[in-house]
């Protein structure tokens, strides 16, 4: 029987790079109750789809946009991507999460307006912080960054592990200047978020502090370069982007490539970048590999389609990285150090 697709519940969950999106969202599927169907529509900033991949092995529903931030592809590629995985998935709830280097105004004013006015039911939207960025002015500065945490009805501290006491009371003052008031302000570690969050009131009175950043034309992603990126990836070449003083490199490997558990661990703690994320067939079985600030989380998932990786820094030094990721591929599954 037909269903008409209507006010279905939508969230966008958002956060600058490293802040734990995909943890938090990974997070709230969990507590999904068992009589509905949640999809996630998910858009990263380099062109290879890790956080799809590691959505599809969770069991995740999932589609993405790939490729620059989503809110300059907010345009008919946006469209297109939700309305296919509405209309294929006919999901009871949508969470969308951007590119951490995406502006969330244009993403907010799609789905609030126009075709998707009576299709989403646009509820709370939840940005995540690391509050040891807060005293940091490559980050206090950046429009995108300030405006996660502005256009939020829903702000959250992670990573509060890590984060002493100056870092707690600079998240306590931004989130105490914030008008209007968050509807939550919380303080949590990896990514645990309370699932009721999600059926807050969105407040439409909150205003971006740089409300034309991102505007159609501003950051251009070529089709030739789009088609280029697309054979590429099936190629198995690198990947690269580049926005916002930020570049990535990215690749696909072959179906059956197994990488050696240490030598690969070895090399992702030696790389600088801002963010490294990865999924990996090893010696040792699956594995997510996440990094940022140093820090690396590996957790064990389940088997998807083929190991990748992408890498998101300030500096384009890829030059040595396809060599020496050769290098920790093992001659088979079997094999160990």
């Amino acid at each position: 029987m037909f269903r008409k697709l209507t006010n279905i519940p939508t969230n966008v969950v958002m956060g600058f790079l490293g802040t734990g999106k995909t943890t938090a969202i990974l997070n709230l599927l969990k507590q999904k109750p068992a009589d509905e169907k949640w999809a996630v529509l998910v858009n990263e900033f380099g062109q290879v789809g890790i956080d799809g991949a590691i959505f599809a092995a969770s069991g995740a529903i999932v589609r993405e946009v790939p490729g620059g931030c989503l809110c300059c592809a907010v345009g008919l590629p946006f469209q297109v991507a939700v309305n296919r995985l509405l209309t294929e998935v006919k999901p009871d709830r949508l969470l969308i999460e951007p590119t951490g280097l995406g502006h969330p105004k244009r993403v907010l004013d799609r789905l609030v307006g126009g075709y998707f006015r009576t299709v989403l039911d646009v509820r709370a939207s939840i940005c995540l912080v690391d509050p040891r960025k807060l005293g940091d002015s490559r980050y206090t500065s950046h429009e995108n960054f300030v405006d996660q945490i502005a256009l939020s009805d829903v702000l959250v501290a992670n990573k509060m592990d890590l984060a002493d006491k100056a870092a707690t009371q600079l998240f306590e003052r931004w989130a105490d200047g914030s008008r209007p008031r968050k509807a939550v302000v919380a303080q949590t570690v990896q990514g645990q978020l309370d699932v009721a969050w999600l059926d807050l009131t969105r407040n439409p009175a909150r205003q971006a502090a740089f409300p034309d950043a991102h505007q159609a034309g501003s950051i251009q992603i070529d089709a030739d370069y789009r088609r280029m990126t697309r054979k590429s990836a099936l190629a198995n070449s690198p990947l690269q982007n580049a926005a916002d003083g930020y570049q990535s490199y990215g690749t696909v490997f072959p179906e059956h490539s197994c990488f050696d558990y240490i030598r690969i661990t070895r090399l992702l703690n030696q790389l600088k970048a801002e963010r490294i994320k990865a999924i990996f067939a090893t010696n040792k079985g699956w594995f997510i590999f996440n990094a940022a600030d140093g820090l690396m989380t590996i957790v064990p998932c389940k088997p998807s389609a083929n190991s990748r990786i992408e890498i998101v820094a300030t500096q384009n030094n890829w030059q040595d990285i396809p060599s020496a990721l050769n290098q920790c591929i093992a001659n088979s599954c079997s094999d160990s150090d």
